[in-house]
């Protein structure tokens, strides 16, 4: 199976609202990324890298701005980032930030993923580098990373601060002069990952909103800690069954597709330890449906439709079958319960 890795779909921050505010189409751009537009409803679910930089580079071609996620960038925040943003900045100081952000990207954010800090004199340079291979949409990306860095530090320092340099590879002179008119600072191009580099001193700034952050609980981080292993087959397989669920009913061959395997082969490493595809799709539906239900103000028939069930008796008969008894029933005990 291709080595890949996966990242939230919180990652996209405000997307649709960007790429519609400047006249391009959003349902265009996730035709042409092939991914599902619930996808925007959806910022838990992980999705390739691969998938991720597609579609940034989709967005930029749809605007014909080579630096759209600069500017998409600019509109983000680490609070839009969900439990991750939280745990992040809740540090005491900056230099904790930055470990805490490090640590805890590839368990909780976006795997295949380094945060790094190198000391140099009285500066440092905190850099974004990545494992996974594609390259289509990887300098858009890295541009993304860079602003979501400066939100962390800009949590510290103020709303106003920006790195005295950044470091961004694979621009064309005329993006990096787009750029430099954005970030107010010198853009440095070079063959380095993503960097930005500041004063060394503010490392010890102190978290000016300290006292009105709300600690993370046990649920909200047992919920997150989910992105697959490089060597974790069916997790990485259940991850791409639940973001084909939020376009249609999954099929092998698109999952084989999606993860760049053949059919013969994905069935054959399952089957060696004891799964097959149709387990994989079965607990993705009940994990979905119980997920589903839990929002009881949603519809059966809607929740049937969402699962890719033509007929909501079918979908009754599969929920039943997998927890014996009726979704309407399990429904009513639920909110008896709670």
């Amino acid at each position: 199976m291709r080595r890949t890795g996966y990242t939230r779909a919180s990652t996209l921050g405000p997307i649709a609202e960007v790429v519609t505010a400047t006249g391009g189409s959003i349902e265009r751009v996730f035709r042409r990324a092939e991914l599902p537009i619930r996808l925007l409803e959806s910022p838990d679910t992980l999705l390739p890298l691969r998938d991720h930089f597609r579609l940034l580079a989709a967005s930029s071609r749809e605007l014909r701005d080579e630096v759209f996620a600069a500017r998409l960038g600019r509109q983000t925040s680490i609070a839009g980032l969900g439990v991750y943003g939280k745990w992040v900045t809740q540090a005491p100081t900056l230099l904790e930030a930055i470990q805490r952000a490090g640590t805890s990207l590839p368990h909780m954010l976006q795997s295949a993923t380094r945060l790094l800090v190198r000391r140099h004199g009285k500066e440092v340079h905190w850099s974004y580098e990545l494992a996974d291979t594609a390259t289509d949409g990887r300098p858009q990306n890295e541009m993304l990373a860079i602003w979501y860095m400066i939100a962390v530090v800009r949590h510290f320092a103020g709303a106003g601060w920006l790195p005295s340099r950044i470091m961004i590879g694979g621009l064309t002179a005329r993006a990096q002069r787009s750029i430099d008119e954005q970030m107010g600072a010198a853009t440095v191009i070079c063959d380095a990952p993503g960097t930005i580099i500041f004063d060394r001193r503010l490392l010890v700034a102190v978290n000016p909103h300290l006292d009105r952050t709300e600690g993370l609980d046990a649920d909200e981080l047992a919920r997150i800690f989910d992105i697959p292993a490089p060597d974790d087959l069916p997790g990485h397989v259940a991850a791409l069954i639940d973001l084909e669920l939020l376009g249609a009913r999954p099929t092998l061959s698109g999952i084989v597709r999606r993860a760049g395997v053949s059919k013969r082969t994905l069935q054959r490493r399952l089957g060696e330890i004891g799964l097959s595809y149709s387990d994989l799709l079965r607990n993705a539906l009940q994990r979905q449906a119980i997920r589903l239900l839990c929002q009881s103000e949603r519809p059966i028939t809607d929740i049937a439709g969402m699962l890719g069930y033509r007929d909501p008796a079918h979908f009754s008969r599969a929920f039943e079958s997998w927890s014996g008894i009726a979704p309407s029933r399990w429904r009513e005990l639920v909110k008896s319960a709670g």
